[in-house]
């Protein structure tokens, strides 16, 4: 579920990331849902990228991370996909969800509004972004999923923080195993 060890990391950091590595195997083999685990292969492709226009929140500037170098872990759990990235001492989490009742499956969501990680009531497709202890509850966005499946994740979305026309952030993730 999780790649290589991530850049820069110290022993301790190691450990905890290890002990990720264990929670997040030990989840998948519990049968919790689609679980997407990488395979060391050259067709693999592990990505998350994003760039967020002046004055976005609260993902800033734009970023790129990649592994075996960085750490990405992608599954689905109770209708919720969910992206994790550990690079160093930073971290990233998005999570899509599909209205409440709704199974998540390709297309495009539009309208999504923030989703608190244990709401599963929201009429609306739901978004968490979160890094750094930061998280916009106030999030309009889309999001489209061009694929779900066992073999990988490919997803790209639009989040705006506190308005449906304030700055943008821009994201994609690219998770093939």
């Amino acid at each position: 579920m999780i790649g290589s060890a991530a850049k820069g990391g110290s022993k301790w950091g190691g450990f905890v990331n290890s002990l990720r590595r264990a929670c997040a195997v030990l989840t998948a083999a519990a049968g919790l849902g689609l679980a997407v685990a990488p395979v060391a292969s050259a067709d693999s492709l592990q990505t998350v990228d994003y760039t967020s226009e002046d004055g976005a929140w609260p993902l800033q500037g734009s970023a790129h991370y990649a592994a075996p170098g960085d750490e990405i872990a992608v599954w689905e759990n109770n209708g919720v996909l969910k992206i994790d990235v550990q690079s160093g001492l930073k971290d990233l989490r998005v999570e899509l969800s599909a209205p409440a009742g709704e199974t998540l499956h390709t297309g495009t969501y539009t309208g999504a509004r923030f989703r608190w990680q244990s709401d599963q009531t929201l009429t609306t497709p739901g978004i968490f972004v979160y890094t750094h202890g930061n998280v916009c509850s106030e999030a309009y966005a889309d999001f489209t999923i061009d694929r779900l499946d066992a073999s990988g994740v490919d997803v790209t979305f639009v989040q705006h923080c506190g308005a449906p026309d304030a700055p943008a952030t821009r994201g994609e993730v690219h998770f093939h195993a």
